[in-house]
């Protein structure tokens, strides 16, 4: 069965006159918010104004047509009616010509933010994603625009975020759960050595328009995940994923049945269960010495290296074909670093998910998380 079409992006629209050389990009997907974008405009807003005049911001407010789009019809209008600082363009994804078919979402709504803007870029700005309910601190810009600044060569990475506090006792409880979780679960494979230790919130991701361009951007038709697998491909086209510590997002904490996984779904999640298990220390471990042997025996065969590895992860590379995999990756490799490089891009951070998501169902059950 044929694909649906990838949908037609809806006409720019801005109040001022747009330049051609914006320094970056802030690319908002956002549907039902209107009670919630001002919030985050405003906050731009307190960023200062030497940067944002500097700085073009895209909301792409979208619904699938089988949609209510009276809520975002209300966002579109305090768009048009925008006459603050800031250099805000939108798209009307909304109304009737432009609204999403049912097999898309997010990933479709980032991808046509950052493509519609993309020509009024210099060609080292940067692009940077935010939601449309995920305020930011008032040295956000500063703290974005320093890190490249003083990483000339940064490609890709993402900004600090602290989950809001909000709501009753028990839903505060629950987002502090879930961020201790992520913050632990990138700490631990940080730790462990892995390349792939960074946040995938999309709220988060800071890239310039070249590495947006080299690894294909957003995927227009992932309904959820698009933050993870944008990552992950940065790092597959060679770009390191970077932290800026001092640049911090507020995402929100409210219950959400939205997608699968992700923050809401988690905190919906806690408060039934009035817990959260997280990945045994244990899983990390092993995964650092998988790591530790993988680069100290590079000149070992595929076989041979298979048993070298931790007895816990053998099974599990045997299963993928470690042997068969490594003797490719080394014929096609002129270089140490780059048969490192290579096994990384195989070994990507969603394999690595399952690795550790292996462990944990074999031989190190998840454990609870306690504040």
């Amino acid at each position: 069965m044929p694909k649906t079409p990838i949908p037609e992006t809806a006409p720019l629209e801005c109040a001022k006159a747009l330049k051609k050389n914006y320094s970056a990009l802030i690319a908002i997907p956002c549907c039902n918010e209107s009670s919630n974008l001002p919030e985050v405009i405003k906050s731009l807003e307190l960023n200062p104004i030497e940067l944002t005049e500097h700085t073009l911001i895209t909301v792409n407010v979208n619904n699938r047509s089988s949609e209510n789009s009276s809520d975002n019809l209300k966002t579109l209008e305090w768009l048009k009616l925008y006459s603050g600082p800031l250099n805000i363009a939108f798209l009307d994804s909304a109304s009737k010509g432009f609204s999403f078919p049912e097999k898309f979402g997010v990933g479709l709504a980032r991808h046509q933010a950052v493509m519609s803007s993309i020509e009024y870029l210099r060609s080292k700005a940067l692009i940077i994603s935010l939601d449309g309910d995920s305020p930011v601190n008032k040295n956000y810009l500063e703290a974005i625009f320093n890190f490249q600044r003083n990483n000339p060569n940064f490609g890709a990475g993402h900004v600090n975020f602290k989950h809001r506090y909000d709501g009753n006792s028990e839903e505060k409880k629950a987002i502090k759960i879930y961020d201790q979780h992520l913050h632990d679960h990138r700490l631990n494979l940080e730790k462990a050595d892995s390349p792939h230790a960074w946040y995938a919130i999309g709220s988060t991701i800071v890239c310039t328009k070249e590495a947006y361009l080299k690894s294909g951007g957003y995927n227009p038709r992932r309904m959820a995940g698009e933050d993870f697998y944008l990552l992950q491909q940065l790092s597959k086209v060679g770009y390191k994923i970077q932290m800026i510590q001092d640049a911090f997002v507020y995402p929100s904490n409210r219950q959400s049945n939205r997608v699968p996984f992700g923050t809401g779904k988690a905190v919906t999640d806690i408060l039934e269960n009035g817990e959260w298990l997280t990945y045994n220390p244990k899983c990390y471990q092993v995964l650092k010495r998988v790591l530790k042997t993988i680069i100290s025996n590079t000149d070992l065969s595929g076989q041979s290296l298979l048993k070298n590895l931790p007895e816990e992860s053998q099974k599990w590379f045997h299963d993928k074909k470690l042997p068969e995999v490594w003797e490719k990756l080394k014929l096609n490799s002129n270089s140490q670093e780059a048969l490192i490089q290579r096994f990384h891009e195989w070994l990507d951070a969603f394999q690595t998910l399952k690795f550790i998501h292996f462990l944990s169902d074999e031989f190190f059950p998840r454990v609870k998380i306690e504040l």
